[in-house]
Formats: C-alpha cells, sequence, structure tokens
C-alpha cells in the first residue's frame, strides 16, 4: 500500500489531517496537533501497522481528550481490512477503537 491519504473522522467541530503510506512506513500529522510515524505490513489482505504519536504542543486526541504539552507518546496499533480501497483505518486507543475515513490523494 503506497499513498498520500486525507484523514476524516467524526468529532465535534470535525477533523481530519493527512498520512502517507510507502514502502513499510508512514508518517503524517493531524488538526489536533498531533504528529505521527510508524511501521507497517501489507500482506494483501490487510494492512497490520503501530504508530507512535506525539503532541509537542499538546492538543487534542480524536476522541475528544486533552493532551497536555509534553505529554508522553503514544503507541497506537492499527488496521486497514481491504488495502486495494483503503477507504478506512482502525486505530486502536487507549479509550477504544476509532474508525477514521481515508481519502486517496495521490498514488507514490
Amino acid at each position: 500500500m503506497r499513498g498520500f491519504f486525507r484523514m476524516d473522522y467524526a468529532r465535534q467541530g470535525g477533523a481530519g489531517g493527512t498520512v502517507v503510506f510507502t514502502d513499510g512506513n508512514v508518517a503524517g500529522w493531524d488538526t489536533g496537533g498531533g504528529f505521527f510515524r510508524g511501521r507497517y505490513d501489507d500482506d494483501g489482505q490487510a494492512v497490520v501497522g503501530e504508530l507512535t504519536m506525539d503532541f509537542p504542543n499538546g492538543g487534542t486526541l480524536v476522541n475528544g481528550d486533552a493532551v497536555s504539552k509534553g505529554s508522553a507518546p503514544l503507541r497506537l496499533p492499527f488496521r486497514i481490512d481491504d488495502p486495494a480501497r483503503a477507504e478506512s483505518i482502525r486505530l486502536e486507543t487507549p479509550t477504544g477503537p476509532v474508525a477514521v475515513k481515508l481519502t486517496r490523494v495521490s498514488a507514490l
């Protein structure tokens, strides 16, 4: 799975960001102030990986919880069940799973 994607997820006021998948690496940012990077494996049936998410200036998690400046990075496992369509990503957050809509902007 390679590509540059827009992310959208439900939250009061809306939220989103961008993410890039290329050669087993993933990186991006979101409007809640988070930056993330990580690794993934794509076996053609699913994409499975883990992100490390940092909020250097504080911010807001996808569930609406505030993150203080200087907080420890979060480790978030994720899964994309249909990499050929790549329409959503399931993040496993500390407060439960979150579905994030993906829209392919460009292949890489």
